[in-house]
């Protein structure tokens, strides 16, 4: 297209140089750029830092501890049967009938 407009340009000077004398330098317009894009990869760096943080929470856990005391007060009178305390301390009215009523402390 540029060769035929320059061509046309050509031909009409011819044509008006025949006429007259009217002569016509060409006129330069700006440029027109015309992009043509490629792309390249560049490597951009993005540093995620990761800090690793070891917590130690207290968990309460119930540890029982007892306490003792010993104390002496007066209890109930028992009375013996006869023979209380006989041979081998078990001997007759130890824990038998008499001996504790009920047969207990």
């Amino acid at each position: 297209m540029k060769r035929h407009h320059m061509s046309h340009m050509h031909h009409m000077h011819h044509m008006h140089h025949g006429m007259g004398s009217c002569e016509r330098c060409p006129i330069v317009c700006p440029p027109t750029y015309r992009f043509h894009d490629t792309f390249k990869e560049c490597e951009v760096p993005f540093v995620h830092p990761i800090v690793n943080v070891n917590r130690q929470n207290i968990v309460n856990v119930p540890r029982h501890y007892f306490t003792e005391t010993s104390t002496t007060v007066p209890g109930r009178n028992i009375y013996a049967n006869p023979g209380f305390g006989g041979p081998g301390f078990g001997g007759p009215g130890f824990g038998g009938p008499g001996g504790f009523p009920g047969g207990r402390y």
